[in-house]
């Protein structure tokens, strides 16, 4: 039941989403089956904007625990509202109480840039010339404003992953730096 509880707080955009297309009904629902109390019916059903209506309603049902929780989601994945909402037929998968992964790629981090400075310190320039884009006016500023070589490969991939923002993961750096340009031995940037 538990598990209930926490699928409807995380699903809970996407049913908003669904729910807005008829909360009245959800709404007739979910009171007869006391999914929501006498005063939450009536806190819930002046709501005149639809989606505002199904964010109450879920806001109430999740308040009142994971018995309610639960009983709104086996309501939901029932036969009449899955005719009624057929949106709502991702709720039969065996998975859909699982957290999905993350699409997000991961940003290369600092330790990541430093160790792949470390691995690069003899030919820093020649990198940041021939696959970064970097001029060799920016990489002598860089050179000027860091003392050491390692310093100065890492200021340099530093502010390549500025640049590239949301792009700057480290496999694309990785794929950057296996170029056959630079003379890199993979298992150092591994």
């Amino acid at each position: 039941m538990g598990e209930d509880r926490g699928l409807l707080k995380r699903l809970k955009p996407k049913l908003i989403d669904i729910l807005s297309a008829d909360p009245e009904s959800v709404l007739q629902e979910c009171h007869a089956l006391d999914l929501v109390t006498d005063a939450g019916y009536k806190m819930v059903r002046p709501q005149q904007v639809s989606t505002e209506k199904v964010t109450a309603l879920l806001d109430h049902v999740y308040d009142r625990g994971p018995e309610a929780a639960h009983g709104l989601m086996e309501l939901l994945r029932g036969d009449v509202f899955l005719e009624n909402f057929p949106r709502l037929s991702f709720l039969k998968t065996p998975d859909v109480d699982q957290p999905r992964p993350s699409t997000i790629p991961e940003l290369v981090t600092e330790k990541q840039l430093m160790e792949v400075a470390g691995a690069i310190t003899g030919n820093w320039k020649e990198v940041g010339i021939l696959v970064l884009d970097f001029s060799s006016e920016e990489l002598d500023a860089i050179k000027q404003d860091n003392s050491t070589s390692t310093m100065q490969a890492f200021r340099m991939l530093y502010v390549w992953r500025c640049c590239q923002r949301e792009q700057a993961t480290a496999a694309k750096l990785y794929f950057l730096l296996s170029t056959e340009k630079l003379a890199i031995a993979p298992e150092s940037l591994a």
